[in-house]
C-alpha cells in the first residue's frame, strides 16, 4: 500500500467492513464524498472546464471488499494531481479532449473501468456490485454488458454506515476546515464594527478571500451571506450588491472545502451599532437551543433525542422549530444522520454535528438569527471545533 494509503488504512477498512456486511463484493463509487472518502483524493464537484471536456463524467473509485484495494479512475488532466494525493495504489486516466486530434472519452471512460473490475477480480463468476445511484448509464451498462453474472446494488446505506463514524485523519481535516470557517466569521464581526460603507457582495469577496489567504489556495465555497430584512425568512441567497445599513443585523452561513473535506457554521452580527431587542430576541433563541442541543448530543442518546432538545429550549421562548436543527458533516457538506424528530441514529463517539437552530419572525419581520457551529462527540462530551466568538 501506498504512503496515502497507510495515512488512509482505516477509511479503507471501514468501507471494505461495510461492503461485506451487505454482501457486498465490489464498491464503484461516482459522487465526489464517497470518491473523496475512498481515495484520498480531493474529487472535483461537477462544474467547470473538467467537467465540461469529460462530458460530465465523474471520477470513480472502485474498492474490493474482501481486502479494501482499491483503483481510481480520473480524466487525463487529473492523472498527477490524482496520484500525488490518492490512497489508492492504482490509478487509471481517461482520455478528456483532443487538443491536436480527436479522442474517444466514452470508449477510454469504458476501457478504464473494465481493467479496474477485471483487476479486481471479476470474472465469469457471481458477484454483487454496489453502485452509486449517480454512476453514469454508460458505466452501469458496460459492468452488465461485460460481466453478465454480476448482481447491482445500491451502496448508499453501506457507505453511509462506513463514513458515519470518523477517522481520527478524518477529524483533523475537519478540524482544518473549522478553523478555515473561523476565519471568515472572525472577518465579518471585524466589518461590523466598522464605520462603513458595507455592500453585501465585497463583504462575501473578502470574506472567500481571508480564508483563501490562510489556506494559500482557491477554495470552493458554499454558503448563504443575508442582510437586514432578509434574515427574517429562512433562505440560502448569496449577495447581491445589497448595501448594509448601520443597524442590519448580517446572517453569515458558510461552508469551505478544505482537502476534499467541509466545514458548516452560521453566525449573526450587528453592522454599526448595538442589537435592540428584537434582534437579540430571536438570536438568544436560536444560541439557547444551540447549547441545548450541544448538551444532549451524548453517546447512548438518538439524533431525535437531540432534536427534542432543541424544540423544548425553543419552547421556553415561545417559539417552534422551524427547520431541522442539524446533520453530519464530512467529504460531504451534509451528511446523515440529521438531527431531525424521525432519526433514531444512535449517536456515537467520532460522530461530528453542525448543529443548526434558527429563529425568525418571518416575511414582514425585521430579523432572524441561526446559531451554527460544529461539535465533535466524545466519550468524555462534546468537542465545539468552531472556535469563533457570538456576534451578538
Amino acid at each position: 500500500m501506498s504512503a496515502g494509503g497507510s495515512a488512509l488504512s482505516g477509511q479503507l477498512e471501514r468501507a471494505a467492513e461495510s461492503l461485506r456486511a451487505a454482501g457486498l463484493d465490489l464498491a464503484l463509487l461516482a459522487t465526489p464524498p464517497n470518491v473523496t472518502y475512498a481515495s484520498g483524493f480531493e474529487a472535483p464537484l461537477p462544474v467547470g472546464y473538467v467537467t465540461e471536456v469529460t462530458g460530465w463524467r465523474p471520477c470513480l473509485a472502485l474498492l474490493r471488499a474482501a481486502d479494501g484495494a482499491g483503483w481510481l479512475i480520473v480524466p487525463d488532466v487529473l492523472l498527477e494531481a490524482a496520484q500525488e494525493r490518492t490512497s489508492l495504489d492504482r490509478v487509471l486516466a481517461f482520455d478528456s479532449l483532443g487538443h491536436f486530434a480527436p479522442v474517444d472519452p466514452e470508449l477510454s471512460y469504458a476501457n478504464a473501468l473494465e481493467t479496474a473490475l477485471r483487476e479486481a477480480g471479476i470474472g465469469a463468476g457471481a458477484a454483487r456490485v454496489g453502485i452509486d445511484p449517480t454512476l453514469p448509464a454508460e458505466a452501469q451498462s458496460l459492468l452488465l454488458r461485460a460481466f453478465p453474472n454480476v448482481r447491482v446494488d445500491d451502496v448508499t446505506a453501506a457507505m453511509h454506515a462506513a463514513r458515519r463514524i470518523k477517522t481520527p485523519r478524518e477529524v483533523e481535516l475537519l478540524r482544518a476546515a473549522a478553523a478555515l470557517a473561523d476565519t471568515a466569521q472572525e472577518r465579518l464581526l471585524a466589518a461590523s464594527r466598522t464605520q462603513g460603507p458595507w455592500v453585501d457582495i465585497d463583504l462575501w469577496r473578502d470574506l472567500v478571500g481571508a480564508m483563501e489567504h490562510r489556506a494559500g489556495r482557491l477554495l470552493t465555497v458554499q454558503g448563504a451571506l443575508l442582510t437586514g430584512p432578509r434574515t427574517a425568512v429562512v433562505a440560502g441567497a448569496l449577495p447581491d450588491g445589497r448595501v448594509v445599513e448601520r443597524g442590519d443585523l448580517a446572517l453569515l452561513d458558510i461552508s469551505p472545502r478544505l482537502d476534499g473535506y467541509w466545514a458548516d457554521c452560521c453566525n449573526v452580527v450587528a453592522f454599526g451599532g448595538r442589537p435592540d431587542a428584537d434582534q437579540l430576541r430571536w438570536f438568544t433563541a436560536a444560541r439557547s437551543a444551540f447549547e441545548a442541543g450541544v448538551e444532549a448530543l451524548q453517546p447512548g442518546r438518538r439524533c431525535c433525542d437531540v432534536a427534542a432538545a432543541i424544540e423544548e429550549s425553543f419552547g421556553r421562548h415561545g417559539l417552534p422549530v422551524t427547520h431541522y436543527s442539524g446533520h453530519q458533516v464530512g467529504a460531504g457538506v451534509n451528511e446523515p444522520p440529521r438531527l431531525v424528530p424521525y432519526d433514531e441514529t444512535l449517536i456515537e463517539p467520532g460522530m461530528v454535528f453542525a448543529i443548526e437552530p434558527g429563529a425568525y419572525a418571518g416575511h414582514g419581520g425585521r430579523s432572524g438569527a441561526r446559531a451554527e457551529r460544529m461539535v465533535l462527540v466524545t466519550e468524555t462530551g462534546p468537542d465545539v471545533l468552531s472556535a469563533f466568538a457570538w456576534g451578538l
